[in-house]
């Protein structure tokens, strides 16, 4: 149901509240303006992400990935996918294509924070906030781009 549909003449209390209080489903018409708010949320995290490794130093991403495992010749490829992923997400690019591919960047990061725990405040970072990326993320995947994306614009997606 969308906010239209509880316009019925009440005039003690404002539609949207009712609508906001009492609808249980998707709004159809508010929902794509929800994915297009997490969307550029999530794209321009991984950006600023991605450009942090930058402000530190490559050498320290580098010498991170090698201490976990991770051979440190992916510090430049990941920092680029992230800062490309990171746009097309934001712009709504192949949005689901390009979050559901990060997905995997996220996942190794929960499993890499996993023995630290789950309070992202603890020392060394758990894996509170990762995980919280990965689901925001997971909900691009599998509801789209939503409103504004430049891919919407082009044509009718396949996915």
């Amino acid at each position: 149901m969308s906010v239209d549909q509880y316009r019925d003449g009440r005039s003690g209390v404002p539609a949207i509240f009712t609508a906001l209080f009492s609808n249980a489903t998707v709004d159809p018409i508010l929902a794509p303006y929800g994915l297009f708010v997490l969307r550029v949320a999530v794209g321009f995290d991984w950006i600023v992400h991605a450009f942090l490794k930058t402000s530190r130093g490559m050498e320290t991403h580098a010498a991170l990935l090698a201490k976990n495992g991770i051979t440190p010749l992916l510090a430049w490829p990941t920092f680029s996918l992230e800062v490309i992923g990171g746009v097309a997400i934001l712009l709504g690019w192949y949005t689901r294509q390009w979050a559901a591919f990060l997905l995997v960047f996220l996942a190794v990061v929960v499993w890499i924070k996993w023995p630290v725990g789950w309070g992202y405040s603890n020392t060394g970072g758990g894996w509170e906030y990762p995980l919280f990326w990965l689901v925001a993320q997971a909900a691009l995947v599998l509801a789209g781009s939503g409103a504004f994306s430049l891919q919407s614009t082009l044509g009718p997606s396949k996915l």
